[in-house]
């Protein structure tokens, strides 16, 4: 049997395969090691993972990752997993290499995530070539989930919001200044907490400010991400990640606007992962 990761900032998806076919599957704390150690990703594995399946059943694992770009950050992960999976072969890949395998198969195409991060890559069908670095909530991710949180908050805080919205967000949010500085400095995860609130700007993104707001956001991420490549308009340009799904309508808008060919936006990337690993075509896949 085969084991199947997508781990994003903020969760994992297991999908346990056997001949092609679904077996199971599990969710758990997203693994980015740039946000955990080795001790705390062993402590995941261990209380939301191995409960659930027997290890020695596994004969290979899949696991793709964001923050898995250099060797020390895949060791940490491989590392952790060789601990309790000791009869299985342990892969460990970039997250945007996923993207692309989903969404292309072996095809060309350039593949973007716009998820709590954002990353992109050229795939010429079996490796991937990115052109620019995501650089992180901090210094970039536009468009994905932290971009917009960090966006929204930093209008709210300077009273920029439209009437309706203001009393929209604070009946249902409400954080003061502090509460937000504390969550952003003290507290885990930053990235996360800025990207919680697509639960309020997702339901509302019909509203004029917002709708601007994300497509600006969109731009943003083609002009920094995708308008490096220099053949991005002769390819198709296909979408993983839940900020790309669920404001769909307006990545296709901001595609467009950008003359972009915006192929497939999958929400995530584990239906096509299984079908690629179940026809596999070189030692790797």
């Amino acid at each position: 049997m085969k084991l199947i990761a997508d781990s994003g900032s903020t969760k994992t998806v297991w999908v346990v395969t056997e001949e092609g076919k679904e077996k199971g599957r599990i969710n758990t704390a997203g693994l980015n090691p740039y946000f955990h150690t080795f001790e705390s990703v062993e402590s995941v594995l261990i209380a939301e993972l191995l409960p659930f399946l027997v290890p020695d059943h596994i004969g290979e694992i899949h696991f793709y990752g964001a923050g898995c770009s250099t060797e020390k950050n895949n060791a940490m992960v491989q590392d952790a997993l060789a601990i309790y999976f000791r009869k299985s072969r342990i892969m460990i890949y970039h997250d945007i290499l996923g993207a692309a395998r989903a969404l292309f198969g072996h095809g060309k195409g350039i593949a973007g995530i716009l998820g709590t991060g954002c990353n992109s890559c050229y795939y010429d069908g079996n490796h991937c070539f990115s052109k620019v670095d995501s650089l992180g909530y901090l210094f970039g991710d536009e468009g994905a989930g932290s971009y917009l949180g960090k966006t929204f908050l930093g209008k709210y805080l300077r009273k920029e919001l439209p009437s309706d919205l203001d009393q929209a967000f604070r009946e249902k949010f409400n954080p003061s200044l502090e509460d937000i500085l504390d969550s952003l400095y003290n507290r885990p995860s930053p990235n996360r907490y800025l990207a919680s609130f697509s639960a309020f700007l997702a339901p509302n993104q019909k509203h004029p400010f917002i709708h601007r707001l994300v497509l600006d956001s969109f731009l943003a991420f083609f002009h920094a991400q995708i308008k490096q490549y220099e053949n991005y308009r002769e390819l198709p340009v296909g979408f993983v990640g839940s900020i790309a799904f669920y404001y769909r309508d307006i990545l296709t808008e901001a595609a467009r606007e950008e003359e972009i060919m915006a192929a497939t936006i999958l929400r995530s990337p584990m239906e096509g992962l299984t079908v690629f690993h179940s026809q596999p075509r070189d030692p790797n896949a």
